[in-house]
């Protein structure tokens, strides 16, 4: 099953933030965190989190989060109606 948008966006933004900041930094441990604690909490220290990054750090964390979201054919496909389901439009 793919997971919802707002996990993937997540996700997405962790292995962002991994990348260009490091395992151990706030935004990716809130981040990895948020992906799988659905409560607000958790999504609230993310947007805490990004709101302390210098912009352009900020600004390219989430270009690469939104190409890798765009990026992500399976996710795509799983929401379009009908898509997933055999003898569907291909």
């Amino acid at each position: 099953m793919t997971p919802n948008p707002e996990t993937r966006f997540l996700t997405a933004l962790a292995q962002a933030a991994t990348q260009e900041l490091g395992e151990a930094h706030p935004l990716t441990r809130a981040a990895i965190t948020a992906a799988d604690d659905p409560t607000p909490e958790p999504g609230l220290a993310v947007r805490q989190a990004l709101d302390l990054l210098p912009a352009d750090i900020r600004d390219r964390l989430l270009a690469q989060t939104h190409k890798t979201m765009r990026e992500d054919i399976s996710a795509i496909w799983s929401l379009l109606p009908g898509a997933a389901q055999a003898g569907g439009m291909h």
